[in-house]
């Protein structure tokens, strides 16, 4: 047996041995919650469970009943259902399927970054560090699903795979429609790549499987099919987003004065700065992807003229593009950060430390809501000390163009 060989071997089984390790904490931090989950997540599963059993009925999205979510939402929400083939789950069977799922989905995106990674256990000993900060909130959401999708993204498009990454991403914009802001930064890593072709069959990949998976609900349903992205049109600014954190500073400063109520699933700040930070709210939303988009284009540009880009840099403006995407958004729920962890780990260990401590006050002020709702000082600090970590993290990648470094 040659030493390359062994050398692989005993890469492998590190890599196992770190993913076993990974998904061992992850399995301990869900059985520490699950006694308090219908205190914590209750409404979100109890939420996906009426979607399953609904489903599982026959009923349509749309046209039967209410869904808030992108079409290919439905397939993770129901997947928990075909654990039992004769009778539908009740909602502790369904929650425990649910997180088993998602627990499963975790370990598959480990194996997407250590198939595309440089330094595989480095990047899965990230991984691990992230997927800790944020357990208490990770397996409760349906989001892992389209995680997963835009992990597979990332390997087909470094693994020379751009139909496999085109048809993931279009998944995934079937089911939490995010992924779309991806879509631009592979189409860019081809076409400074010189891979006019690939860049060609990935746009082409991802719109098609998106209108695929959408037609069929449209056909069945063509008035209401719309009503998931008019729901979220309507929605005023959550309470943790950038937006509602810096009026409910003002507010606990004595600047002004704010307050939240529950809506649409959520608690939405009350203020007389609402409706114009609503109003510039789309502006700043197209000005920061603009500019992810153009730094990533010089980027590659860049790197393409020295060789090959790295998965590395890729990931970095996906970082920056998904980061652009929620600091921007009127709704900054907790679970968006779920959306980093197939990217974040191929980072630099000191981008990764902060992304892990704003993990960790997400999940910390998530759980606190009802104080954050009556603007307690503590609270809101944790939040704006949160919201400004991440913006420090997209910065420092925005400006990453002008150094040679790997981050």
């Amino acid at each position: 047996m040659s030493i390359r060989s062994v050398f692989f071997k005993t890469q492998m089984r590190r890599s196992i041995g770190l993913i076993v390790l990974l998904l061992t904490a992850l399995v301990a931090v869900t059985q520490g919650i699950f006694p308090h989950y219908p205190r914590w997540h209750g409404f979100d599963l109890q939420h996906y469970h009426e979607i399953s059993l609904f489903i599982r009925q026959g009923l349509v999205p749309y046209r039967d009943f209410m869904l808030e979510y992108p079409p290919g939402s439905s397939i993770p929400i129901f997947l928990p259902q075909l654990f039992s083939l004769n009778a539908p789950l009740d909602s502790i069977d369904y929650a425990v399927g649910f997180v088993a799922q998602n627990i499963l989905f975790t370990a598959f995106v480990a194996w997407g970054l250590a198939a595309v990674a440089t330094r595989r256990n480095t990047t899965l000993l990230k991984y691990a560090l992230l997927v800790v900060a944020i357990s208490p909130l990770l397996p409760w959401r349906y989001d892992m699903f389209p995680t997963l999708l835009t992990s597979i993204g990332l390997w087909g498009a470094v693994s020379g795979f751009p139909v496999i990454s085109g048809i993931a991403l279009g998944s995934g914009i079937a089911a939490k429609l995010y992924p779309v802001v991806l879509v631009p930064i592979f189409f860019l890593y081809y076409i400074a790549s010189r891979r006019l072709q690939d860049a060609v069959t990935l746009a082409i990949a991802s719109i098609s499987t998106t209108i695929f998976i959408f037609i069929p609900f449209w056909w069945l349903a063509p008035d209401n099919f719309f009503s998931f992205l008019i729901y979220h049109k309507d929605r005023g600014l959550q309470i943790e987003s950038v937006y509602a954190g810096i009026v409910s500073l003002g507010d606990v400063l004595g600047l002004t004065e704010a307050s939240s109520e529950m809506s649409y699933g959520a608690q939405h700040l009350i203020s007389t700065l609402s409706e114009p930070l609503l109003k510039l709210q789309p502006f700043l939303f197209v000005s920061v992807m603009v500019l992810v988009y153009s730094l990533a284009w010089l980027r590659f540009r860049q790197m393409s003229r020295f060789g090959e880009i790295t998965p590395e840099t890729l990931a970095t403006y996906c970082v920056a593009a998904l980061l652009g995407f929620i600091l921007t958004s009127k709704v900054f729920s907790p679970q968006y950060l779920i959306w980093l962890l197939p990217f974040l780990p191929l980072l630099c260990w000191r981008v990764v430390a902060v992304a892990a401590i704003s993990f960790g006050l997400t999940t910390t002020v998530s759980f606190v809501t009802q104080k954050l709702r009556l603007m307690y000082p503590p609270s809101v600090i944790l939040l704006n000390f949160r919201n400004f970590l991440l913006f420090l993290i997209f910065v420092k990648l925005l400006i990453y163009k002008f150094h040679d470094r790997k981050l």
